[in-house]
């Protein structure tokens, strides 16, 4: 994830099992604008949020972006995060990890 802190200085607050969904979003923003900007990047109740300055993409572009991030965090929903944090949080995990937690 350094080289996604180094262009957007932003640091994603998730776990690993998201990272290569963010720089794949990272990159196809980028492609439409290279120098939009990332306001943060986190987990919130077991999904992926992805917040950029509006004001850093050309208006014509910005429902475009918007569907990327729409799809991006939907697709969260689908890729186990594999975390291992307290009994309340809401995680995202695949069926094999589930069970490796649970036992069942």
């Amino acid at each position: 994830m350094g080289q996604f802190y180094e262009r957007r200085r932003a640091y994603p607050e998730c776990q690993a099992g998201w990272y290569q969904l963010i720089l794949d979003l990272d990159n196809k923003i980028g492609s439409i604008e290279p120098g939009y900007k990332v306001d943060q990047v986190n987990e919130k109740f077991g999904g992926l949020r992805f917040y950029y300055d509006q004001m850093s993409i050309n208006d014509d572009n910005r429902e475009r972006v918007d569907k990327l991030v729409d799809a991006a965090e939907a697709k969260a929903y689908t890729i186990s995060t594999v975390i291992t944090i307290g009994p309340y949080w809401v995680n995202t995990l695949r069926a094999e990890h589930r069970e490796k937690r649970t036992g069942s």
